[in-house]
């Protein structure tokens, strides 16, 4: 059940709710309600941290970026093709399943008229077991057998045929849930395939029982936050199409600078988020300044020639898990790490303690 909330707890969240709703560029419908009756829940941790980013230093929210938010994060984030695909993989299997129902119903029937005649058979032998009984009763079973033995063989073919269907479906499955985690821009996990590996590196935590604290140098979860400098102006000067492959340059880099285990997402527009399952604070700051120099020392191409024009730079936020905290507070903090970064005057790294 998504809303579990009794009536007087409900009727809290919408008087939290609509003043927020009301500061917004958005119409008071349906959509902008859940986004924000979900945000004052504080259930639903990518959409508090998605609207936290876009509504930092007093921004609001139009109605583009309402609906988007509830697509992503309320709408279980599913685009038209995903749910294309997974109303196809459904159809088609429904489809192999009335099919072998059928063969299975029509394997059944002949089964039970053999039973029949073979019970018609024996009652004949033993009224009359003379030499012409016995061998009219061997042809008819000679021909049921037949009869049987064709019925199975179309059963087996179609259960054949059913079981390749089913296993072409089964990769098919397999590949939309694949694609449903990859950023299709950058090749590098979305912000789906982040939560799920952010939940389940927190309960690898909680089950190892760490102390209280994380004294400086010992091995923990450490999250890096990167946002490219100056993207809307990369985008307004040079377009969108060489905004992309900044994107992707700039995912290049950060994947191709980690090592085993950790894990680089695209997190949002232009925004990247990088797990590391086991490392000390310094550690994580020495990645993330190698990540700086690495991108800032980068050029991409616009076209046939090298672009100049626009030195592309990433300010990266650091911080290492506390024992006991909840994912919202350890995301918020790198969070806070990149706001300093950003707002130390950007091309640079900032950590924060817990």
């Amino acid at each position: 059940m998504r809303y579990p909330d009794s009536m007087s707890r409900s009727a809290e969240h919408l008087r939290a709710a609509l003043p927020l709703m009301t500061r917004q560029r958005t119409a008071l419908h349906p959509i902008s309600y859940a986004v924000w009756y979900e945000f004052v829940t504080s259930r639903n941790l990518p959409l508090n941290q998605a609207l936290l980013a876009q509504t930092r230093d007093g921004a609001t929210l139009d109605e583009a970026q309402t609906w988007e938010l509830y697509r992503q994060h309320i709408g279980d984030g599913m685009k038209a093709d995903e749910i294309a695909k997974a109303k196809k993989i459904g159809e088609g299997l429904s489809k192999v399943l009335d099919h072998m129902a059928v063969t299975a119903a029509e394997a059944g029937q002949e089964t039970a008229r053999f039973d029949d005649s073979l019970g018609t058979w024996v009652e004949q032998l033993l009224a009359g077991p003379s030499e012409q009984t016995q061998s009219e009763v061997l042809r008819e079973l000679l021909s049921g057998s037949r009869e049987i033995r064709a019925a199975m063989t179309v059963l087996q073919t179609h259960l054949s045929h059913s079981q390749q269907e089913i296993d072409s479906l089964r990769k098919e499955v397999q590949k939309a849930r694949g694609e449903a985690l990859v950023d299709a821009l950058t090749g590098l996990p979305n912000r789906r395939a982040f939560d799920q590996q952010l939940s389940a590196c927190m309960a690898e935590q909680r089950q190892l029982g760490t102390g209280l604290s994380t004294p400086a140098g010992v091995m923990a979860p450490c999250l890096l936050l990167g946002d490219i400098d100056f993207f809307k102006r990369i985008n307004d000067s040079f377009g969108h199409s060489f905004g992309d492959q900044v994107l992707r340059a700039v995912a290049r880099t950060l994947q191709g600078a980690l090592s085993d285990g950790a894990l680089a997402a695209r997190v949002g527009g232009e925004e990247f988020a990088i797990l590391l399952p086991s490392s000390s604070l310094d550690q994580a700051q020495g990645l993330a300044e190698n990540l700086r120099s690495k991108v800032a020392a980068g050029r991409i191409r616009r076209g046939e020639r090298v672009q100049e024009a626009e030195n592309v730079t990433i300010s990266l936020g650091v911080t290492q898990l506390a024992a006991g905290e909840s994912a919202a507070d350890f995301y918020g903090r790198a969070d806070r790490a990149l706001y300093a970064a950003k707002h130390g005057g950007r091309n640079r790294i900032a950590a924060l303690t817990h």
